[in-house]
């Protein structure tokens, strides 16, 4: 926990290697100050064919943010804004990055290392 899911179509991540995308994402993860390091977990989805604003393969980035609930609304959007800006500057010709936050419920999350 977190976890930073980027969907991105694999055109767009011809500008900059995976690895360089992974690295940028967990570096804004971590200098927010809201997560321990070693609990960040980033991937990357890339995606062969898609429609974005009516144009078959238009290039795109997404990051879908899962993060334990309790972070201000205040919070989650400097973690956003933090990261679509490093994105952008990393995939200078991909107009379309967005970011969006979702809470997990702490009362509902459970991990194999809670097993008693």
């Amino acid at each position: 926990m977190p976890h930073f899911i980027i969907h991105t179509n694999t055109k767009a991540i011809q500008s900059a290697d995976a690895q360089t995308i992974l690295n940028a994402v967990h570096k804004q993860a971590v200098s927010n100050g809201l997560f321990d390091e070693n609990d960040i977990k980033v991937r990357l989805v890339p995606f062969e064919k898609s429609l974005v604003a009516g144009k078959a393969d238009n290039d795109f980035a997404h990051v879908f943010a899962y993060i334990m609930g309790g972070r201000s609304t205040a919070q989650k959007s400097k973690l956003s804004e933090a990261i679509v800006r490093k994105l952008s500057e990393v995939l200078k010709g991909v107009e379309n990055i967005a970011m969006n936050v979702y809470d997990f419920e702490p009362e509902t999350y459970f991990n194999r290392k809670m097993i008693g």
